[in-house]
């Protein structure tokens, strides 16, 4: 079983037929049946099977009035999360299903490798996390609306999670997943589709400092970050003529 799972880590990045240029270059399509038969497994189960489990316990907890089966489908959903950042992480890559049945199997599952993975993984990690510290304080008795009163007296319990995820999600499309060009006219053709993928990630990295930086300013000092907002909620509006 060790050896199926390690199989595919040892193919070489540039292994499978790669996908025309797209926004997001760089994918491939696996280069193996082995291979293909590993995506597949992997992909089915922590973007399917997992999700579809939790999702049913949390709609089973609702439906029934069951809180803790409600909270244990959240906390599933976290744990998915986690699963998949940190494959992502270690293996520095990721993997897709892309147009389900109407796409030939062959084609079908689709592979992100790069440096680029790490800080999307990093993404799944933080938000996964986030889900179950929610979830595992929401078992010990913490309801929901004390839980939303706790992240309004004390907003950086929201803002430093929320920027670490759009700072993450910005890096990894700022670094891309290109694959090397073949020449000059081929270089710029690249980074012309990848232009879109640069700015949107140029706009969530300034976002996600902008969220850091007010989450830590509030986290440190919590006072003096009272009076800012005071300052600023009270600040009258308006043109003055």
């Amino acid at each position: 079983m060790a050896g199926q799972s390690e199989l595919p880590s040892q193919q070489a990045p540039d292994a499978g037929i790669p996908d025309p240029p797209l926004p997001f270059t760089g994918g491939r399509i696996p280069a193996s049946a082995d291979e293909r038969a590993f995506v597949e497994r992997r992909v089915m189960a922590l973007q399917f099977v997992a999700p579809a489990l939790s999702f049913a316990a949390l709609l089973l907890g609702f439906s029934l009035e069951w809180p803790r089966l409600a909270a244990l489908g959240v906390a599933g959903l976290g744990l998915t999360g986690v699963a998949l950042g940190q494959f992502a992480i270690r293996e520095r890559r990721l993997m897709f299903i892309r147009g389900a049945t109407l796409t030939p199997k062959t084609h079908r599952y689709f592979i992100y490798e790069g440096v680029a993975a790490v800080p999307f993984g990093s993404a799944f990690v933080i938000t996964g996390v986030s889900t179950i510290v929610a979830a595992v304080v929401f078992l010990f008795g913490a309801g929901i609306d004390a839980i939303r009163d706790a992240v309004l007296t004390r907003p950086s319990l929201a803002l430093i999670p929320v920027g670490s995820i759009l700072l993450c999600n910005g890096l990894g499309f700022v670094i891309g997943f290109r694959r090397p060009a073949e020449c000059a006219g081929e270089r710029l053709w690249l980074g012309f589709l990848h232009f879109p993928a640069l700015l949107g990630g140029v706009i969530l990295v300034a976002l996600g400092m902008a969220a850091l930086t007010i989450g830590a300013f509030e986290w440190l000092q919590p006072e003096a970050f009272d009076r800012a907002w005071a300052d600023l909620r009270d600040r009258p509006s308006g043109i003055v003529r």
